[in-house]
């Protein structure tokens, strides 16, 4: 959920929550039992007076569409008629003909961490983007002009469903670099890996099938594996990545229908996944018979030393799916990732992506086709590993400087992120309004686990997006906030002590 308040026209700031909240309610995005953020944490994350958003709240609960109750907070209610002026008489009643998987993606934690990052005045450490400064966007113009100028007509037309057949030997050959022996068949182009993991649920999950996920693991993946209705098998994440030796024990047991796995600068927390630990996960998944999902899309941004065999290069039994996407290295907005499995796999892949999509922008593929086969990528990606590194050594100094051991953090080999813990009991999400009032927004940890409970003292900083000034001053700022935070709870403490 998005609300951008124009702070600069005639509309009050009330009414245009209550514009935007009414919006989401009547298309199903917020469906009945959604509960609403309570009035003081919005109007933080907002940055406005809590007034504005009593008002809003108070304007949609007279059209009925939500209501307060103790102990519930503000809940969207079940209207059984239109009752704004946007509802068409006679229309379709849309939200009651929705399948609840609206509420299946609902996360209230992101949610306050989007609506903080969407104000033009926060700094955001909640992002997972690269630094828009660093695209290579006139070497991208050129191609494009070259690519329209030579082959425009055949770019601007379907592809096959694989992808552009160019793009699959290169990202075959590109693969070998790190000892994936695959064929230009084993490889099926997506829009984004995100699609690729929604393209796999849907080919080998049917609601109730077990997926084995680490915990704290990927948000997408999480909403991807919920919405076609599979359980999940939490497996802890330490230092060393997954905790194998768990997922074995869990194994004698239980038998999941795939393993998912970030073996390499996991996200959120970094890890990396011992080479002991790799070879042991496939003899595991081989001797059983579990796919195993790679997800890898932080392989290439290291930072001190290359990271260890990816799981596909090691993998002798054919058990691993591999996914990988150009959108942390190039431009998130080219939408082009890649799965490399076994030829079924593949096949099965198409089939399900054909009734999706047909087929991933040729355009696009022919740009990274022509970063791979020309040798753009691999300068970009040492420019990348300079600029990341720096920025990485940056955050590490303000947070010890300003948050000393307030926050515990482990510091990351590679990938785009910090994964923190709050000392002394604080909440993340407890600390985000705090954060939010003071311009500065982080992803709470609670998201990235299948049980939220476990993981309410976590937060997630993402290092790449900020410029270096810009990561000092939002520690500063976070450090601001921690300190208002825990003054408050002594202050509520002292308040309620006994007098004796």
């Amino acid at each position: 959920m998005q609300i951008q308040l124009d702070r600069t026209t005639r509309t009050p700031l009330y009414r245009q929550l209550a514009q935007q909240l009414r919006r989401r309610i009547l298309s199903g995005e917020l469906p009945p039992g959604t509960r609403l953020p309570p009035e003081r944490r919005l109007a933080a994350m907002l940055g406005v007076n809590r007034s504005t958003v009593v008002s809003a709240y108070r304007e949609l609960a007279a059209e009925g569409l939500i209501s307060g109750h103790v102990g519930r907070g503000t809940v969207v209610i079940d209207h059984r008629r239109p009752a704004a002026p946007e509802w068409p008489a006679g229309g379709v009643p849309w939200p009651q003909l929705f399948a609840p998987l609206a509420s299946l993606l609902y996360d209230p934690a992101l949610e306050d961490a989007a609506l903080a990052s969407s104000r033009s005045d926060v700094i955001s450490f909640a992002t997972g983007l690269p630094a828009p400064e660093l695209y290579p966007i006139s070497v991208v113009r050129q191609l494009l002009d070259e690519a329209l100028h030579r082959e425009g007509p055949r770019l601007l037309q379907y592809c096959p469903s694989e992808g552009y057949p160019p793009l699959r030997e290169a990202i075959a050959a590109w693969s070998q670099r790190w000892g994936i022996r695959c064929s230009p068949d084993q490889v099926l182009v997506v829009s984004g890996s995100q699609q690729g993991l929604y393209l796999i649920a849907r080919a080998l999950l049917e609601p109730g099938d077990l997926v084995a996920v680490e915990a704290p693991t990927y948000v997408g993946a999480l909403q991807v594996f919920r919405a076609v209705g599979a359980r999940l098998l939490p497996v802890p994440v330490d230092d060393y990545g997954m905790r194998v030796s768990v997922l074995e024990q869990a194994l004698e047991h239980r038998r999941p229908k795939l393993i998912y796995t970030l073996p390499t600068f996991q996200n959120p927390s970094g890890a990396t996944l011992s080479l002991d630990r790799r070879q042991r996960l496939l003899e595991l998944a081989a001797r059983a018979g579990i796919p195993v999902i790679e997800d890898d899309p932080y392989r290439e941004l290291w930072y001190e030393a290359p990271p260890a065999s990816p799981l596909a290069a090691l993998d002798d039994a054919g058990v691993v799916i591999s996914l990988t996407t150009v959108s942390k290295i190039l431009f998130p907005g080219f939408r082009i990732g890649w799965v490399i499995a076994p030829w079924p796999v593949i096949h099965q892949l198409t089939l399900v992506k054909q009734l999706v999509d047909l087929d991933t922008n040729p355009l696009m593929q022919w740009a990274v086709w022509a970063f791979i086969e020309r040798g753009l990528l691999l300068p970009h990606l040492e420019t990348l590993r300079a600029a990341y590194r720096e920025r990485r050594d940056v955050l590490v100094a303000a947070l010890r400087a300003e948050l000393g051991t307030a926050l515990r953090f482990r510091v990351p080999g590679g990938g785009l992120y910090f994964w923190c813990e709050l000392a002394e009991g604080v909440r993340a999400r407890d600390l985000l309004p705090e954060a939010a009032q003071r311009g500065v927004a982080f992803t709470p940890g609670e998201s990235f686990f299948p049980d939220p409970t476990v993981g309410r003292a976590f937060l997630r900083l993402n290092f790449t997006y900020p410029a270096p000034a810009t990561l000092v001053e939002g520690v500063r700022r976070l450090a601001a906030a921690l300190r208002a935070l825990q003054t408050a709870h002594a202050v509520r403490e002292r308040a309620s002590a006994p007098i004796v």
